[in-house]
């Protein structure tokens, strides 16, 4: 028995010696890539990796080629490729808008298809050119983890819904759903930002949120754990420009909905709860009755614009909400189409908003 375990490590350690090995030095690591329209059939796909120097500086090395499809870019791209092109750290991918609105399950479709390549890839779409953002130099350790952490802190702390690859696909092909990805759009030489959410019909952009609408999207579609809203109080005679601010931090929020399936129309009941801390307020004094005010004015303020949001999903015929998914739980044999085409646009939506301010910081 023992002989038998000796002849085993052995055999272990020399087929262990047959093994391909990959260095990383003689790797060229794909970290992000962009896809633009270049004419009315072609791709332009751009790949980028970083090279460190001896003085452990990175360098952002972008190559591009141009093809029909994503597979004819990848070729392409290999053969101008000085070492072999490897995708497994994968971390971003870049559509701009063009290519968005003309469709871009294909492009999703192959980093699905895949193996190297992770399901939490973010998918992001390019306000501009995705190549221009690419070649730009932004952060210290490189721009494809400078994108990574930007959109990883406003998920987590800021009004960006959590999306990827997999909740992308899967919202897609998920009946009663609809998929969105944030919009990055460049800002300067040195600075990124997140400017709104783009909304998909199948596979092609068809709208947008817009920045200042991101909070109310966020609420509906995804929920809070440590956000940040201004409320604006606005007395009589007083511009909006001039207005009190309250600064609510801390902001946990949770959404129920709520589907009356059998009135007519159909009756769709959202409520929203959030609890929240006022850190700053430019009044003069905060008294329990102010905080009362700002209360009501953010439950106005969302109740209003989520409404206004939830109409223009609607009219638009997608649901990022998810509607029509909650309402395949509660209906055995559901006609999908006759809730697509006749009940989803006709449904009696409500929102109902309660916000609970726990304690108060500073007065200005």
């Amino acid at each position: 028995m023992k002989k038998f375990k000796l002849l085993m490590i052995g055999l272990l350690i020399l087929l262990s010696g047959c093994v391909e090995r990959e260095i990383l030095d003689d790797l060229n690591i794909e970290t992000a890539k962009g896809y633009d329209t270049a004419g009315e059939d072609l791709i332009r796909g751009t790949s980028l990796y970083p090279r460190y120097s001896a003085d452990k500086q990175i360098e952002n090395v972008t190559l591009t080629a141009e093809a029909k499809s994503t597979r004819e870019v990848l070729n392409l791209l290999e053969k101008k490729s000085d070492q072999p092109l490897v995708r497994g750290s994968l971390e971003n991918v870049l559509i701009s808008e063009e290519m968005a609105q003309r469709g871009m399950l294909h492009i999703a479709d192959s980093l699905q298809r895949d193996a190297s390549v992770g399901a939490r890839v973010m998918l992001l779409v390019s306000d501009g050119p995705a190549e221009e953002i690419l070649k730009g130099d932004f952060g210290n350790k490189g721009t494809s983890d400078y994108i990574s952490t930007l959109v990883n802190h406003n998920i987590r702390r800021g009004d960006l819904a959590k999306s990827n690859l997999h909740l992308f696909l899967f919202t897609f092909f998920q009946e009663g759903h609809t998929p969105y990805l944030p919009i990055i759009q460049q800002d300067d030489d040195k600075t990124l930002d997140l400017t709104g959410v783009a909304l998909f019909k199948k596979d092609k952009m068809i709208d947008r949120i817009n920045k200042e609408d991101m909070f109310y999207f966020k609420l509906l579609a995804d929920k809070y754990s440590e956000g940040n809203q201004v409320v604006k109080l606005s007395d009589k005679g007083i511009s909006l420009k001039d207005s009190i601010e309250a600064s609510v931090t801390s902001l946990k929020s949770k959404h129920k909905i709520r589907i009356e399936h059998n009135a007519s129309p159909v009756k769709i009941n959202v409520i929203i709860e959030i609890e929240g801390i006022i850190k700053e307020y430019t009044g003069k004094r905060l008294s329990p009755d102010k905080i009362k005010k700002v209360q009501e004015k953010m439950e106005q303020d969302i109740e209003t614009r989520c409404l206004k949001m939830l109409k223009n999903f609607q009219e638009k015929g997608i649901d990022p909400v998810g509607f029509g998914q909650r309402q395949k739980h509660g209906v055995r044999k559901m006609d999908f189409k006759k809730w697509e085409e006749e009940e989803y646009p006709q449904a009696d939506i409500n929102v109902k908003a309660d916000v609970l301010i726990l304690e108060s910081g500073t007065v200005e």
